[in-house]
């Protein structure tokens, strides 16, 4: 008898338990109001140097093949939403040879970007960071030049900002400034906000 009202108490319990919606949506993460979600009024006011990249992108791309020194032209995607509750901006793409992505977070105490970017199917990963310098955005990362133990950055800018689209570009760039070897460039248009 005790066992049997145990599990009358017990079973439903358990069964409103399983049917419970998940209540762990984050107010200004996408949602089907706002597809590719919103700033948060409490993210540092830079998180808006960003909102040009937030939507849908199609994009041209030139990679450098450094076997013939020649630009390879191809397509890719390149979409972005606000992130971790409006703090911060998730993007990424996709093209025929790669996919890859980012998390970009503003840190208000250093005063600069901090982007962590993923690649597939060659891996690769590392932390670009920098500010908006003039009309661009200009990310660095402490590098060697390819194939060498010459000191520089690999540096990342955004340029050509508007509501529109943006160009991108992927140099290497010598410690003093007298070496520039760019190996990526990407202009985008916006197709969906």
């Amino acid at each position: 008898m005790k066992n049997s009202l145990l599990i009358l108490f017990v079973v439903p319990l358990i069964a409103c338990q399983i049917d419970a919606s998940r209540e762990l949506t984050q107010l200004y993460d996408p949602n089907d109001e706002y597809p590719f979600g919103r700033k948060n009024p409490a993210a540092p006011v830079e998180l808006s140097q960003f909102h040009f990249m937030v939507g849908q992108n199609d994009c041209e791309e030139q990679r450098l093949n450094n076997v013939s020194g020649e630009w390879v032209a191809g397509i890719r995607s390149w979409d972005a939403h606000y992130y971790m509750n409006g703090y911060a901006i998730r993007d990424g793409g996709a093209s025929a040879t790669s996919t890859n992505g980012n998390i970009r977070i503003f840190d208000p105490s250093e005063k600069q970007w901090n982007v962590t970017f993923f690649s597939m199917p060659a891996y690769s990963s590392g932390v670009w960071k920098g500010v908006k310098e003039g009309g661009n955005i200009v990310l660095k990362q402490a590098q060697k030049a390819p194939g060498t133990d010459f000191d520089g950055f690999s540096t990342l800018t955004f340029s050509n900002i508007s509501a529109a689209g943006f160009d991108w570009s992927g140099e290497w760039i010598s410690e003093d400034g007298s070496v520039v070897f760019p190996f990526w460039r990407v202009q985008c248009r916006k197709v969906n906000r």
